[in-house]
Formats: structure tokens, sequence, C-alpha cells
């Protein structure tokens, strides 16, 4: 019978699934999470050269490197992400719904002050919603004293509370605001061409805590459009899935052996 030959070193092994968020931001802030996925696959591509010489051994070197990040996406749906990784291909044409008054928000108690947190709610057209007020279990706050109503880099409404005699982050903040909704949205495409860039990273959290995360240093774009294939009425699963594709080049603004991807381990 043969005999082992090594051992394995389990805190070297990547186990489980992987998380995959975008973001417009280089920084990954304000990044969204793509959601339920299959098949996600990480390549890194590497074009090889071989230069050679009549009077000396011949030699290698990398010409070009790029990665592909590629995935059946469940929640096609996910506007959010599309909007990011498709951003002014599409045309978005939206149809108002009926008003919403007085919707209540919480922000959660152990809040952060000076940290932004976003409206759950939105306007059709993208403006700010109204008749905007805070207040905790003590008092009501005051705008431009205790808080601020704000835009993120992702151009998300918000609030950022800051920390003054009237606001105590052990306390859950109640959020009240008028929106009106959107009753439809259209999404027309063709006839432009320039694509936009975006980031990514994927992130592996194993039974234990430990967690590894790729973080595209690289512009990523789309590399090919959408391909849905609609599933049988009765099949075991009739979820559709659509494949996506992501193109990650290099950024040569960026230090030389930092311009592709990062890898991140954090210890458990």
């Amino acid at each position: 019978m043969a005999n082992p030959q090594t051992t394995e070193i389990t805190s070297e092994v990547l186990y489980g699934a992987v998380l995959v968020e975008v973001s417009a931001n280089a920084d990954m802030s304000s990044a969204v999470d793509i959601g339920a996925a299959n098949g996600i696959k990480l390549t890194e591509e590497m074009t090889i050269s071989t230069l050679e010489s009549d009077n000396a051994v011949d030699r290698d070197i990398v010409t070009e490197q790029k990665a592909m990040i590629e995935y059946d996406q469940l929640q096609m749906l996910n506007e959010e992400a599309r909007a990011i990784m498709r951003g002014d291909l599409d045309t978005v044409v939206t149809t108002a719904g009926a008003e919403v008054a007085d919707y209540e928000q919480t922000i959660s108690a152990i809040w952060k002050e000076n940290t932004f947190y976003k409206f759950d709610k939105t306007q059709s057209t993208g403006a700010v919603p109204t008749a905007i007020s805070l207040e905790d279990s003590v008092g009501t706050f005051t705008l431009t004293t205790d808080y601020i109503i704000t835009k993120n880099a992702s151009d998300e409404w918000g609030v950022i509370i800051f920390s003054t005699a009237a606001t105590t982050p052990a306390n859950a903040v109640t959020v009240t605001y008028t929106y009106t909704p959107a009753s439809s949205v259209d999404y027309y495409t063709g006839g432009k061409s320039e694509l936009s860039y975006f980031y990514c990273r994927l992130t592996n959290t194993d039974e234990n805590g430990k967690i590894v995360k790729w973080t595209t240093l690289g512009k990523c774009n789309i590399s090919t459009g959408d391909e849905i294939t609609f599933q049988k009425y009765n099949a075991d699963d009739t979820r559709i899935s659509v494949p996506v594709k992501i193109q990650v080049r290099q950024d040569i603004t960026l230090d030389a052996g930092k311009q592709l991807l990062k890898r991140t381990v954090e210890a458990a």
C-alpha cells in the first residue's frame, strides 16, 4: 500500500464560497453585493513571450497580464449592481408612482458618528426625499447642528449624524421622510459605445473566521452582454441565471507590481 508523502496544512487551504462586490470607486467605498451566483471564478491570465538569442539561452518574460471574473448571475434584477457595471451604456426611464408620506427608517443603537447612513427608500426622480426629520427617545435632532443631509460617492442620499449634546449613539434613531417611488422603470440599450469602468472585490470567509480578499487594482469592465436562457415551466430549479464576464486590465498609472490585483489574508 502506498504511503502518504506529505501532510495537509489546513490553515493554508481555501474553503467554501465567495462574496462578490462591485464599486464605482477604486477604494471600494459604497460597494454593492451582486447577490446569489453560481460558478464564480477568478482567473489570472498571462501572455508569456520568449526572448530568443543566437548565442545565449532563451528566456521568457510576461508581456501582458490581466484577469477575468466570471459567474452565472442569479439576481439579474439587482439593478444597483447592474448600474455600476453597465454605467452609461444603458438609458433608464422611470415612471413615478404614488407618494409615501412619513416613512420611518431606523438607524440601530450604537450607531457611528460622522458616518453616512443612506435612505432605505428613494425618490423616482433621484431627488432628495422631503419632510426629513430625525429623533431618538430623548428628542428631535436639529438639521446642520446634529446632522446633515448629503450624498455618498455612489450618488445616494442619506444622513450623517454628529456627536452633539442632543445625540447619543446608544439610542436608536428614527428617520422620517416622504418619498415618491417608481411605479415602473424602462431600461433601454443600444447605440452607445463607451463602457463604464468599475472595481471588484471577492471575499472568502472560512468557518474559523479567516478572511481572504481579492481586490481589483486595475479597472474592470463587462466583456459580454446579457445572455438569458429561460427555463422549462416545471424544471426542478426554475431560476434563470445570466452569464457575466468581467475583464480586469492593469492600471499602468499605479506602481509596477501593484497594477492588477491585491490579495489580502486576515487572520481569524
